[in-house]
Formats: structure tokens, sequence, C-alpha cells
């Protein structure tokens, strides 16, 4: 019994100072977020931006690395990552995005998705990532191509995403 006590007392302390993990939950299914051991619980779709790997599967895994600095993938490159998202989200699996530390790449790719499914605009996006992560600092570059990936949708909604 003794040794129970301390156990669960160990593993209190444990989860009390563990880091709590390097992702969030932008809305149901869909996961923003860094480089972790394991994708979020129930997730079955990934998509990897890092320029390493992941040393994890999914049922369903794309890597795209891109680095973290200009210039930005093209549109075409983004509408690519978005189309993704939205054919993993609409036949019902929960999506990882993620990047090294899910501040830059992966809210980028994120945004985009949202403002193309939710016709969100450009900063309307950014402020909805920011809500439950608010670390969400996509670089210049591909701040940018967001502001691009705007006036597309905005110009051809119809041409923006294919579904």
């Amino acid at each position: 019994a003794v040794l129970a006590v301390a156990w669960a007392a160990n593993v209190a302390v444990d989860y009390a100072i563990a880091e709590p993990p390097n992702y969030s939950q932008i809305e149901p299914g869909l996961y923003l977020g860094g480089s972790v051991p394991r994708p979020p619980r129930g997730v079955t779709a990934v998509l990897n931006l890092c320029e390493v790997e992941d040393r994890y599967t999914a049922e369903v895994h794309s890597w795209q690395p891109i680095a973290d600095a200009a210039p930005a993938p093209d549109l075409a490159w983004l509408r690519r990552q978005v189309d993704f998202v939205r054919e993993h989200r609409t036949a019902g699996r929960a999506m990882f995005v993620h990047c090294h530390a899910g501040v830059s790449r992966s809210a980028m790719v994120t945004a985009a998705f949202l403002m193309a499914d939710r016709g969100l605009t450009r900063d309307e996006a950014l402020r909805r990532l920011r809500e439950v992560r608010p670390q969400v600092r996509p670089n210049p570059a591909f701040m940018e191509r967001l502001t691009e990936w705007e006036r597309e949708l905005r110009s051809a909604p119809s041409r923006a995403c294919r579904t």
C-alpha cells in the first residue's frame, strides 16, 4: 500500500511538472504544432513541414519539407497542402499539421486552410489560431504569401481549392 501511494505521488509530480504537449487543437479534429514524439491522440493524418522526417507514421502521412525562410513556397504548393488538409478532414480524419516549433510554417498552412474552408481573411485566420496557440507567428515571407492567398481566394473562390 505504501509503495502504491509513493508511486501515485511520483506520477502526480511528473504530470504536474511535465511540459505541455507541443501542439494545440484548433478545432475538433484539427491540430497545429511542432515536432513531437507522437501525434495527438486520435490523429490519423499528418502533414509534416519540417526539414526532418517524423519518427512515427500515421494512416496518412505527408512530408513536405520547407525552410522557415524566404522565399515562401509558391501558391500552387500552398494550394496542394490546403487540398490535402481538406481532403482528409472531409474524410473524417483527425489532422495534425506541424513544423519544428509550430509557429511559422504549420501556421501558414493551417491559416490558409481556414481561409479557404471557412472564408476567413488572413488576419481573422491568424487571430483564430492565436486564440488557442498564442505563439503563432508566420515569418514575413509567409505573411506575404498568405496575403496573396487571400487575394486569390477573393478573385476566384472556385479555383482556390479543389475538393
